[in-house]
């Protein structure tokens, strides 16, 4: 995999007439993407995968009228509308990482259900040193130790704004994180960055995603306490009473559950909703699939997630059996989709499926799901969810 970054001229994203008419049939065909489009990105891009992104979510950005055109063939069917915290939606959503920046709100809401953009922090980050991104094509698997880069607050700010005044259409729920630093009072200057994020987005937002779960910024895991995640989920409950309040989690093994768990009460008891299960997973150098990686670790992310996502949905719904779940991780179809349903999830998203798939990946997930429910005698989601919350039925896998 090369990993010089491409130059301005080699990585344009402005499209020929050809090359524009292949994208749009990309959107609804996942294997013409994954076969015809993705190589003609990857070409301009020089093969850094990362590039890669950059350069879809500007294409998405510059043709956004096009695609509102033909954003009614992403329309789902009524029967897998769901109510959420008092939002009426189509429960697929784009997971963060997807969009770190706010600039594709519009042309991404015009396919998601919902958005959840970030990880926002309050001043600009540039991560770590590239290359910090590699795709395994034979396993379906993405490695990163981007380590939170993004453009900070205020950029993201003017973009959410700008999305609310263009009327955006579906909910938006911002993925954030106060960093700790290396100061005595690092958790206190946390907070404190918390606390600004809140005050600032609250007005024009749907709700909050704490993320404290990134395996490649080591700083986070200090604020990964029952004590802290009861702190920050009060802090939002405060500044965001009507606002949905979800925190992310990371992959666990058995032996994790109950330290994982006591941080998911906390959270829970400090005034939380629910909880994005589950984050990338931490794997070691010699387990990534790139000569020469930079990093001591990396967050895989892909189809091996999936054992590890259906369990701590099945364990959540469980343990908490009134929360907002939000399943995320290597969700490639309707078959996967629908069992993460079963096991208690009330909204799926995703972001590495996508990257080898496209965008038109969604419509055949929504699909598949719709078929299931019809085989097996649901009339809508919803009445899966209720089955569910009842007890009625159980996780596959």
């Amino acid at each position: 995999m090369p990993s010089e970054q491409a130059s301005p001229q080699q990585a344009s994203s402005d499209l020929s007439v050809i090359e524009k008419l292949k994208m749009f049939r990309g959107l609804l065909d996942p294997n013409y993407f994954k076969q015809s489009v993705r190589p003609i990105i990857f070409n301009r891009a020089n093969g850094d995968p990362e590039r890669v992104h950059e350069l879809v979510l500007d294409i998405l950005k510059k043709n956004n009228f096009e695609l509102s055109l033909v954003s009614g063939l992403f329309n789902a069917p009524e029967e897998l509308r769901i109510d959420v915290y008092g939002k009426r939606l189509v429960p697929f959503g784009s997971a963060a990482g997807l969009d770190k920046t706010g600039d594709p709100l519009l042309p991404l809401s015009n396919i998601f259900g919902f958005l959840e953009p970030g990880t926002i922090c309050v001043n600009p980050r540039e991560g770590n040193p590239r290359p910090r991104v590699v795709n395994d094509d034979s396993s379906l698997d993405l490695y990163n130790a981007q380590g939170f880069p993004g453009k900070g607050l205020d950029y993201f700010l003017n973009n959410l704004k700008d999305y609310k005044m263009r009327k955006g259409k579906v909910p938006v729920y911002v993925n954030m994180c106060g960093m700790p630093l290396s100061e005595q009072n690092a958790i206190e200057l946390a907070m404190e960055e918390m606390r600004t994020l809140l005050k600032s987005l609250e007005p024009y937002c749907d709700g909050f995603v704490w993320n404290c779960a990134s395996p490649n910024t080591e700083a986070l895991r200090m604020l990964r306490t029952p004590e802290i995640s009861e702190q920050t989920s009060a802090l939002m409950k405060e500044l965001a009473p009507e606002k949905l309040r979800l925190v992310k989690i990371w992959p666990y093994e058995p032996e994790e559950k109950e330290a994982t768990f006591r941080f998911i009460e906390g959270f829970m008891d400090g005034g939380g909703h629910g909880v994005v299960a589950i984050n990338t997973k931490i794997f070691p150098r010699e387990q990534v699939p790139a000569p020469n990686w930079g990093y001591k670790s990396a967050g895989r992310s892909g189809k091996f997630l999936r054992p590890y996502r259906l369990r701590s949905v099945k364990d959540i719904r469980s343990a908490f059996p009134d929360s907002v779940i939000v399943a995320a991780g290597g969700i490639f179809d309707g078959d996967d989709a629908y069992a993460t349903f079963k096991a208690g999830a009330n909204m799926l998203e995703g972001y590495t499926p996508y990257t080898f798939y496209g965008l038109g990946l969604l419509k055949q997930i929504e699909n598949g799901v719709a078929q299931k429910l019809r085989s097996d005698g649901y009339k809508s989601l919803a009445d899966l969810q209720a089955n569910v919350r009842e007890g009625g039925a159980r996780a596959d896998g």
